[in-house]
């Protein structure tokens, strides 16, 4: 099956990595996905089947992160597929980001062309790391010394490893071309979780 999806920066792609029917995956895979919010990246995770539990363990770690502010995590998310240009991230995340406090003209900002300022500081300090690790590969020291300084250690570790996964994600629903969903299964929440 081909179908023609826009990807990063508006190119077409004609090729996409189907997404795995229930019959075509192990029973107890199947069942498991049954349980969780029909989304298509999960159905898309289920495609590795036996790197899915180290992937379903990854995101259940950074969802459920202790100290993480789940503000500063959607904003994360929406920088991120804003950057990259993934709307299915996009698509899936502006509802829980207003779920946790994110306004709309917070969502405007944070899609600007350029360094995202008018946020309060430690949104602008995420939006700006989250934009140096996407697009320079890692996070400069001055940002890194800022982080350290606001966060502590640990803290801005746990920002760094959620920043990459989101890279990794966005990278992942791009390459593979995962379809948006229909409606938004996730409108009501937080997290996917």
């Amino acid at each position: 099956m081909t179908t023609i999806t826009a990807g990063p920066a508006g190119r077409e792609h004609q090729v996409t990595v189907p997404l795995p029917a229930d019959d075509e995956l192990p029973p107890a895979l199947a069942a498991r996905l049954a349980a969780l919010p029909p989304l298509n990246v999960t159905r898309m995770f289920a495609a590795t089947e036996d790197m899915v539990d180290g992937v379903f363990g990854l995101v259940q770690a950074i969802f459920t992160a202790k100290d993480v502010d789940p503000r500063l995590r959607e904003i994360i998310i929406l920088r991120e597929a804003h950057l990259l240009n993934v709307p299915y991230e996009w698509q899936a995340n502006v509802p829980m980001a207003k779920n946790v406090g994110v306004s709309d003209e917070d969502i405007r900002r944070i899609a600007s062309s350029g360094p995202v300022t008018g946020l309060d500081d430690l949104a602008n300090l995420i939006c700006r790391a989250t934009d140096e690790i996407t697009m320079d590969i890692a996070i400069s020291d001055r940002t890194l010394q800022e982080m350290l300084d606001t966060f502590g250690a640990k803290l801005t570790t746990k920002y760094i490893l959620e920043i990459s996964w989101f890279n990794l994600l966005s990278r992942f629903l791009a390459s593979t071309r995962v379809p948006l969903d229909a409606g938004t299964p996730t409108a009501d929440r937080t997290s996917p979780l």
